[in-house]
């Protein structure tokens, strides 16, 4: 039970990231339209997201068990807080960058960097905790990373294709925002729970 619970979150988390980033893209269209240079600057701001997270998620990961976990809550609760400010204020803080940057390339990035930056990267700490959660079970470290990102991928897809072909065609994107939000405090609420230290777990 506590492994289908853990792939399942593991798989939720892969829909919130890549999920967020079609979310990110109607954001930013009424603004700056769809054009690739828009494009460029939202998948850069997620790999260099997914990359900084992933090596934070690393170090946390490596840290004494009291240490970890207030790591695992301080990302967990920066998360949520990134998430509440994109859901309640993203419309506006894009509207002023778009108003206050004359460089409309510029202007794009800096939206992206605001909104989405933050939330990806807390998001991405937990990946690198999950390859430890099974090593530290016994799985071989390598298996365990290529199940984790492989299980993460997945759920990357089904973020992409679920969002984009059927919540953003029946659902305003203030709404699946909304729902971002609250499907994350749900998601890592469970990881944290999942990830406490072999000692407390059952």
């Amino acid at each position: 039970m506590t492994l289908f619970a853990f792939y399942l979150a593991v798989v939720v988390l892969g829909i919130l990231s890549m999920g967020f980033q079609m979310l990110g893209s109607r954001l930013l269209s009424p603004h700056f339209g769809s054009a690739i240079d828009v494009w460029a600057c939202l998948i850069s701001t997620f790999l260099a997201a997914f990359s900084i997270g992933s090596m934070l998620g690393g170090w946390i990961s490596n840290l004494a068990p009291h240490a970890r976990r207030r790591g695992q809550w301080a990302c967990a609760v920066a998360a949520v807080a990134a998430l509440a400010l994109t859901a309640l204020w993203g419309r506006a803080l894009v509207s002023a960058i778009e108003i206050g940057v004359a460089s409309s390339g510029l202007a794009v990035l800096l939206s992206c960097v605001a909104l989405f930056f933050v939330p990806v990267t807390a998001l991405s700490t937990f990946s690198p905790q999950c390859v430890q959660f099974l090593a530290a079970r016994g799985m071989p470290p390598g298996k365990a990373s290529g199940l984790v990102y492989g299980v993460s991928t997945l759920g990357n897809i089904a973020g992409v294709m679920l969002t984009t072909f059927v919540l953003i065609s029946h659902f305003r994107v203030s709404t699946l925002l909304y729902l971002w939000l609250a499907v994350a405090v749900v998601c890592l609420a469970a990881l944290v729970w999942l990830l406490r230290p072999l000692s407390t777990a059952p």
